[in-house]
């Protein structure tokens, strides 16, 4: 006989980098649950996926866009449960599209969370970010919810107006949502666009010059991706409503990144500074995770050097593997 299933689980960009990992997380833990990815592969890769073949745990992945509203009238069909990923990502992307991730933040996700009421899904998941906080000087660090928000970029101030338009609609009663806003998540698998520690870590295995924007002692808050999936899926599994911080709680400085992965690699790798992108490049952030330590139980449990140390033996066999497909093609 069949297993029943008993719970359904939309995850929008779940093709991309925390989105592949949380459906994976997912599945792992969870006993019949059918999960559908919504993404439209700009970035993300289908490769990232598990297949699944037991009737317990089932995958559908659905190509297409969350503006689509056709398509959200077919993949929310059942759902309960939405982790609202998608986006566009990275600083080049980003930068280089303003109108489109304005338009894909903003009114993408008003598309979705209006559907999500029409289907009656229970709970709403917005992945925001850090970038809402906009700039602060690092005697002001750490970042807390409660502060003031100021948005500096057009992608901070996108993700603010989806966590206001979250905070109505669940004011209303209309549907329990939730917001995390990331920090810097890195890991296994993240891609190249304009992320710092992959960029850096394939340059170390390569043996290249690592670029650093700027002086590099503007701090970070790096996250590591298990530690990111771990908060997030506890994050709405919970009761718990609004907005909260998922970093580690932890700072260091973009340079001392760069020394550490060189030395985890035994790269002979040296740093190069290069002008600056933008004026958030050289600013610090820090956050203050006390709130969702004190309402869940989650704990990060990787420190800069073990999650960096994992990402580099991702990376590393990922770059032997490319290079043992190249010599076998020859």
């Amino acid at each position: 006989m069949n297993a029943t299933i008993k719970e359904k689980i939309l995850v929008t960009g779940g093709a991309g980098f925390i989105g592949s990992h949380v459906v994976r997380k997912l599945l792992e833990a969870k006993d019949n649950v059918h999960i559908v990815i919504l993404d439209n592969f700009s970035v993300g890769k289908a490769d990232r996926f598990i297949p699944v073949s037991t009737d317990a745990k089932k995958l559908d992945v659905v190509n297409g866009d969350v503006r689509d509203e056709k398509i959200l009238d077919e993949v929310l069909s059942g759902i309960t449960t939405v982790y609202h990923l998608a986006a566009v990502v990275g600083v080049d992307r980003v930068m280089s599209m303003p109108k489109e991730t304005w338009d894909v933040e903003v009114n993408g996700t008003k598309m979705l969370i209006e559907k999500c009421m029409q289907h009656k899904v229970k709970r709403f998941f917005l992945a925001s970010s850090s970038e809402c906080y906009g700039k602060y000087s690092s005697r002001d660090l750490p970042m807390k919810e409660s502060d003031s928000i100021m948005p500096n970029t057009n992608y901070g101030m996108a993700k603010y107006e989806c966590e206001k338009m979250c905070e109505q609609y669940d004011g209303e009663g209309r549907i329990s949502c939730v917001a995390a806003r990331y920090f810097n998540v890195y890991g296994k698998s993240q891609s190249f666009n304009g992320y710092v520690i992959p960029n850096m870590v394939v340059q170390a295995l390569s043996n290249e010059p690592i670029k650093i924007y700027g002086p590099g002692d503007q701090l970070r808050d790096f996250m590591y991706i298990d530690d990111t999936v771990d908060a997030t899926i506890k994050l709405t599994e919970s009761e718990l409503r609004g907005v909260y911080n998922i970093g580690s709680g932890k700072c260091t400085s973009i340079k001392n990144i760069a020394e550490t992965i060189i030395k985890l690699s035994g790269s002979d790798s040296v740093i190069m500074h290069v002008p600056i992108r933008r004026p958030t490049d050289i600013e610090s952030k820090l956050s203050d995770n006390a709130k969702i330590r004190k309402l869940t139980d989650w704990e990060p449990r990787y420190n800069i050097n073990t999650g960096l140390l994992e990402t580099i033996n991702s990376y590393r066999r990922n770059l032997n593997e490319c290079n043992c497909n190249m010599r076998a093609s020859r």
